[in-house]
């Protein structure tokens, strides 16, 4: 058994660039392969972290990885789930 010191918490408004910023890193090794930017780089994520939630991956102080959800009436919709290369 290993003793991780990753930690998850509810995204805040104020993590919006910073999941932004990860999502474009985990991305972006896929744009020369399809030729255009994958959708997660380009989606809004102030408005996102606004309307529903985001789980975030934390190793001290952090981000490290997210996944974002949308609770539908009948399912949980997984939007995307990312790691920062580095990590």
């Amino acid at each position: 058994m290993t003793n991780s010191s990753i930690r998850f918490r509810p995204a805040e408004r104020a993590d919006a660039a910073t999941i932004r910023d990860i999502v474009r890193a985990a991305y972006s090794r896929w744009v020369p392969l399809i030729g255009r930017e994958p959708m997660p780089m380009r989606a809004d994520y102030d408005r996102a972290v606004a309307e529903h939630p985001f789980e975030l991956a934390v190793e001290g102080d952090r981000i490290v990885g997210m996944i974002e959800t949308m609770l539908e009436e009948d399912h949980l919709w997984i939007e995307n789930v990312c790691v920062a290369p580095d990590a």
